[in-house]
């Protein structure tokens, strides 16, 4: 379709419309999902993985034409062809002379080259530069690839700098105990949607009263507190044998430390811990998606979220029972329900003229996320 042709069809549905006409949501069906997932699971067996580019393809098609703004759907126009293409362009120019460095660093390393040492520890830190740039490289792929009314949304901005936040803000979280996470979460957001379009207009990340009402770090002090405590229960009864022979001034018998009985209790408590910290951490990641979405508008319409504590505690059991029944193919229909969880929370609030909305003409990407294949960064979506 030519640009001119474009844009006739993106004005075509014409109009104001209330953001209260448009409810938002998704109506995928799980069986569906799981077809996608069981055929994709088989033919990546026969095709050493080459499948997954049009397996993910055909799931964000039927994913994208099943999630609703009103009476339209959103479409998905990416191919798996450009999936494949952008994945052998990142293992070519990315991957392989990474582990070239690396490898090829050990040869040198002697006596009289200890500076060599230096290469690998800068090669580890550009790589984790590197997973940024791949999740912004991504985002701008699938936004190129999804239209909404014929519209074209769009990510700009500079995916370098992206990179660099990401490490700098990650740096931050690990040096505060953690306690710059959530920050770091809303800053490299508003990055992101701060630089998206649908077509012509322009996102806005900001901080309006609704979105700042959320109790970003009351959650996140319970979820790590929470995490912390759990954390030294479990570790602490692991070796409850071997301390309580030690408060008796008794020598800690090796055998309580090995052995099968040792081992059921290690995985035991492990699941214990897992679910422990799980509900800990549930209220604050409920809390950080409705942060961030109600932090978003575009086009005169205001986004909200009524996803709830029990939202997240919820799909996060019944999604492992459905990998751990269906032997691990059933992961695209996890990913559809939290989608559709997430889609089925959202509502808009005010007015959007469809009739102002020209397609945007910045340039799309030619290739898919191959940076963030390649990483073992993607979803499939």
């Amino acid at each position: 379709m030519s640009e001119y042709a474009e844009n006739e069809a993106a004005s075509e549905p014409g109009g104001r419309v209330s953001g209260r006409d448009l409810p938002v949501g998704n109506r995928s069906e799980i069986l569906a999902m799981l077809w996608i997932g069981f055929y994709t699971t088989v033919l990546n067996i026969f095709t050493l993985t080459i499948f997954r580019f049009w397996g993910r393809t055909h799931f964000r098609r039927r994913l994208w034409a099943d999630t609703y703004a009103g009476e339209d759907t959103i479409e998905y126009t990416g191919r798996g062809l450009e999936l494949f293409v952008g994945f052998l362009i990142a293992i070519f120019t990315f991957m392989a002379p990474f582990i070239a460095i690396i490898v090829g660093s050990q040869f040198f390393i002697g006596p009289d080259t200890w500076y060599l040492v230096l290469v690998p520890i800068v090669a580890y830190f550009g790589f984790f530069i590197v997973i940024g740039i791949a999740i912004f490289l991504a985002r701008r792929y699938h936004l190129s690839r999804t239209r909404y009314r014929g519209v074209r949304f769009a990510q700009t901005g500079s995916a370098t700098g992206f990179g660099f936040a990401a490490f700098g803000y990650g740096l931050l979280t690990a040096i505060t105990f953690g306690w710059f996470g959530p920050e770091a979460r809303i800053r490299l957001s508003r990055r992101m949607w701060d630089n998206a379009y649908f077509g012509n207009e322009k996102f806005s990340f900001t901080n309006n009263e609704e979105a700042t009402k959320e109790p970003v770090y009351k959650s996140f002090a319970l979820a790590w507190v929470g995490g912390m405590i759990g954390y030294f229960a479990w570790f602490g009864f692991i070796l409850a044998p071997v301390i309580s022979a030690s408060m008796q001034g008794n020598e800690p018998d090796p055998a309580d430390l090995q052995g099968i009985e040792f081992m059921v209790r290690v995985y035991a408590s492990a699941i214990v811990f897992a679910i422990f910290v799980g509900l800990a951490m549930a209220w604050h990641e409920a809390v950080m998606i409705r942060r961030i979405i109600k932090s978003l508008d575009v086009a005169g319409v205001r986004f909200s979220s009524r996803l709830s504590t029990w939202d997240i505690i919820e799909l996060t059991i019944t999604n492992v029972l459905l990998l751990v029944f269906t032997l691990g193919f059933g992961f695209m229909a996890v990913q559809m329900r939290v989608w559709k969880r997430i889609a089925n929370r959202i509502s808009l609030d005010g007015e959007i003229d469809f009739a102002a909305i020209k397609q945007n003409e910045d340039m799309a990407p030619s290739q898919g996320e191959g940076l963030a294949d390649g990483l073992d960064l993607i979803s499939n979506f």
